[in-house]
């Protein structure tokens, strides 16, 4: 048999099991990490075969540069986009971005600047290409030079999602700071919520959801922060936003936001405590791995918190990260020491989950845009997961019943997680 011909037989096998295999293996033994790296071993014993008998099998050696980029083997995920690099690849521009990153990962920034160059010279129209550009020379402390690429990412980015917006000429652009920030909370429907806004007509997106500037990068400057959003102005009746909803889980972040914006619009999700922390479990999981079930997890949670002879137990991110952020009251109470009352909306996620027309229009007429109705509502980051046992579902609602009663005192409204 033709050597070509084996070795496209070999990449498609590979290809069947990554794609397909995988991610349904991934949902049924989602605690059984062991089986999955096993099969990826065998993808990459597969691609590797297939870039052996065809050592210009570009398709290959790229998917093989994802699979090492997914599991942060960035040195040899660096060599394999490295070796794409230097064929007739149709995803070549990509391949210089990835290459880029990757060198971004192994700290080799002014590799990183070349390649990116190179993915920005075969594709100036992706705006992705650009904002990674800004985040490498911002790691390199070249702030200002950072901003130019931010700029250029987010002009290009709204002229795909917003192509009726104009801008004004180059000099006379200026940076202009967001309208609304969606503060909180993780696992409760941000994502979707931030999808839904910036497809209104007049919303425009940041060149990325989370910037997470208020709690990660203050040391880079105010102007930094700015040049992640669109150079508009109140005259055109536009405005724009981001979602970083650990935000709301600092009152250091609080402060030095109302210190630059003191009249700034906050929206925060809500969901049940309950949901939103097993959610929670099971995004860490997927991410980073976490060893103990679900129940231990958990378990473990809430003994340290209770456990008033250990001292650093209301630190112990590791321990109880996952109950602590489902203490809503204890967040929020913190911001509106700082911020008025009503520059919050406070959304219930099972509301948006379940009505996102009549939820949408509400956050419209908060933040002062004509009412839109969406062609679709897809959610987004939605994860399938098995269902809890009886008793650790009461177990949750027992604890969590005091902190949503006093939730609701202090806002003076019913949220009915106890009756769900």
């Amino acid at each position: 048999m033709n050597k070509k011909i084996t070795a496209t037989w070999i990449f498609n096998l590979g290809c069947f099991l990554q794609d397909q295999l995988i991610p349904k293996l991934s949902e049924k033994y989602r605690k059984h990490n062991l089986i999955l790296l096993n099969i990826e071993k065998v993808v990459i014993l597969f691609y590797r075969w297939a870039i052996w008998l065809n050592p210009k099998f570009s398709e290959a050696s790229y998917k093989l540069g994802r699979l090492f980029q997914k599991q942060k083997k960035w040195q040899e995920a660096a060599i394999t986009f490295e070796q794409v690099t230097k064929s007739d690849c149709f995803e070549l521009a990509d391949a210089y971005c990835n290459l880029g990153r990757m060198l971004f990962q192994l700290k080799r920034f002014e590799e990183s600047v070349v390649a990116l160059n190179q993915a920005i010279k075969l594709a100036s129209e992706q705006s992705w290409y650009y904002r990674i550009m800004g985040d490498v020379l911002s790691q390199k402390g070249e702030v200002s030079e950072a901003i130019k690429y931010y700029q250029i990412a987010s002009k290009k980015n709204v002229s795909k999602t917003h192509p009726h917006v104009v801008f004004k000429s180059e000099k006379e652009q200026h940076l202009y700071p967001p309208n609304f920030i969606i503060i909180g909370q993780p696992k409760c429907g941000t994502s979707s919520l931030y999808s839904y806004l910036t497809q209104h007509p007049q919303i425009l997106p940041a060149i990325e959801k989370e910037i997470g500037f208020w709690n990660k990068n203050l040391d880079k400057g105010i102007d930094w922060y700015l040049a992640h959003f669109p150079a508009i102005s109140s005259e055109q009746n536009l405005i724009t936003g981001e979602a970083s909803p650990m935000y709301l889980n600092s009152k250091d972040v609080a402060l030095s936001l109302f210190q630059e914006f003191p009249h700034m619009k906050l929206i925060v999700l809500l969901r049940n405590p309950v949901d939103r922390a097993i959610s929670h479990y099971y995004m860490a999981d997927r991410l980073n791995g976490d060893n103990r079930s679900l129940e231990k997890a958990i378990l473990l949670g809430l003994e340290s918190i209770t456990d008033k002879s250990n001292i650093n137990s209301s630190n112990d991110g590791n321990v109880n990260h996952y109950i602590k952020i489902s203490q809503y009251i204890e967040s929020l109470s913190q911001w509106m020491e700082i911020f008025s009352k009503e520059q919050f909306l406070i959304l219930r996620s099972e509301n948006l989950f379940t009505e996102p027309s009549v939820t949408l229009n509400k956050v419209f007429q908060f933040l002062g845009v004509e009412p839109y109705q969406l062609k679709k509502y897809e959610k987004k980051n939605s994860g399938n997961y098995p269902p809890i046992s009886l008793s650790m579902r009461q177990t949750l609602n027992d604890y969590f019943r005091s902190y949503n009663q006093q939730l609701e005192e202090y806002l003076d409204r019913r949220f009915n997680w106890d009756i769900e």
